[in-house]
């Protein structure tokens, strides 16, 4: 029982797997082509055959009836057993006149064979044992007449019977070999896509680097290795942001909790008045509250970026939306002595999006564009029509962005003069995170020394 149970757990673990299905296929599709071949070559060679038994059976009634007529003309009775040929089987009868002077055993009980008239062609009947018989006949013109009647088992087969046992053997074997063959020939043929399941799998994060070679495969898993590069391509890319922002964080929050500390320790080695004390105090809590405004950005930026955040579409008229933003900044402005306007349009601006959102991105844009733009500079707020969208645009007459620092811009953390600047370098991630969302875009044009320009591009309809 063991061995059998073996046999069936191993038939459903072959069938399971692509080899197995693609084995159990080629194997039927093997059958069905043999027992096609084997019934269009007998419906091809049946009439062939049956012709030939016909002719066959007139043939021999024509050599017993010439034996016949020569062992009359000798005076000899023919005896039945010597008439009919030693390779044949069947029924034979020898009338002279209307007398049956021959006959074989058993004819009278298989069959009823008419003695009136014969015709030049054979024909099937059948017997009383349920058995087809070819009939034919032949008659002397001597006299008295001599008649032959011969009856055949009608078989297609009885000229292949000798062998066709043996072709049976060899088919049963054929489709057996051919079942293993295509069990191997399937498993060749997975080996790529094994090769590459075992790739996938060995896949870690200290192996991202490795990518798979699309030439060395076959053409249909060609595609499948590009999709999993770009894979890798992605994973190693969100590895090297999040091991770098974790640099970051590390980084920033060391500054300021090295301040704490120190001041601490100061203000512990001995005994002061409650105005240091305050002092102390105060410094401390400027401390916290940059580390409470950083993780409150880390926060938000996260959940932007993770669509944790549901916006709230409606239609926004860009033009009073910059306005809002320029009345709310315009003292900030002019106590750093910096022009800050929006520039008149023709007609109104109407975009889709989340108000509070876009108010966000453009307030971040406006603080950043007063941070870097010198006393008597000036920052001009503006809004219009693109062929994909609408646009908002924020232009100071700053310092400019090196080109080699563009492309970074928007990164967490990234800050282009550390020591001087304030602010966390979160701003700007947060502007893309929010447009983004959005489905639109930013493009930013600087010269050093001349100024900046940044413009947010939305979609029609505030779609991504």
């Amino acid at each position: 029982m063991r061995p059998l149970r073996r046999l069936v757990r191993g038939i459903r673990l072959a069938s399971d797997s692509i080899a197995g299905q693609l084995t159990w296929w080629f194997t039927a599709t093997s059958l069905v082509l043999l027992l096609a071949k084997t019934l269009f070559t007998y419906w091809t060679m049946a009439p062939v055959m049956s012709a030939q038994e016909g002719q066959y059976v007139l043939t021999t009634a024509r050599q017993i009836g010439g034996r016949v007529v020569a062992s009359l003309r000798s005076g000899e009775m023919p005896r039945i057993e010597s008439l009919m040929p030693p390779a044949a089987s069947g029924f034979v009868r020898v009338i002279v006149g209307d007398t049956v002077i021959a006959e074989t055993p058993g004819l009278e009980a298989e069959m009823q064979l008419s003695t009136d008239g014969l015709t030049d062609q054979a024909v099937l009947i059948g017997g009383t044992s349920g058995r087809q018989y070819w009939v034919g006949g032949h008659q002397s013109l001597i006299a008295p007449p001599v008649v032959v009647q011969v009856a055949v088992e009608a078989t297609e087969f009885r000229l292949m019977a000798p062998t066709g046992g043996r072709l049976w053997l060899a088919s049963g074997i054929a489709l057996i070999l051919s079942g293993i063959a295509g069990y191997h020939i399937a498993r060749r043929a997975i080996r790529p896509l094994q090769n590459l399941a075992e790739a996938v799998q060995a896949t870690g994060g200290s192996t991202l680097d490795r990518r798979i070679d699309p030439a060395s495969q076959p053409q249909e898993l060609q595609p499948l290795c590009g999709s999993f590069n770009s894979m890798l391509d992605r994973l190693r890319q969100s590895f090297d942001m999040v091991s770098h922002v974790t640099d970051d964080i590390a980084h920033e929050l060391r500054t300021p909790l090295a301040i704490i500390q120190s001041q601490i320790d100061v203000a512990l080695t001995a005994e002061r008045g409650q105005a240091e004390y305050r002092e102390v105090l105060e410094s401390v809590r400027e401390e916290i509250v940059t580390l409470s405004d950083m993780v409150a950005r880390l926060l938000f930026l996260s959940r932007v970026e993770n669509q944790s955040v549901e916006l709230r579409r409606e239609r926004l008229d860009l033009t009073a939306e910059l306005t809002a933003v320029q009345e709310f900044y315009e003292p900030l402005a002019l106590e750093a002595g910096i022009e800050l306007d929006v520039s008149s349009t023709p007609r109104t601006i109407h975009a889709i999006g989340d108000r509070v959102m876009l108010r966000r991105a453009i307030t971040n844009l406006v603080a950043n564009a007063i941070r870097h733009t010198p006393s008597g500079g000036r920052v001009t707020l503006g809004a219009g029509r693109v062929e994909d969208g609408a646009e908002i645009r924020v232009e100071d007459t700053g310092c400019g962005i090196a080109p080699q620092d563009i492309p970074r811009l928007f990164d967490r953390f990234f800050r282009r003069e550390r020591a001087r600047e304030g602010g966390v370098g979160l701003g700007l991630a947060i502007v893309k995170a929010i447009i983004t969302r959005h489905g639109g875009r930013i493009e930013v044009e600087s010269q050093p020394g001349i100024g900046t320009r940044v413009t947010l591009v939305l979609p029609d309809g505030g779609k991504a």
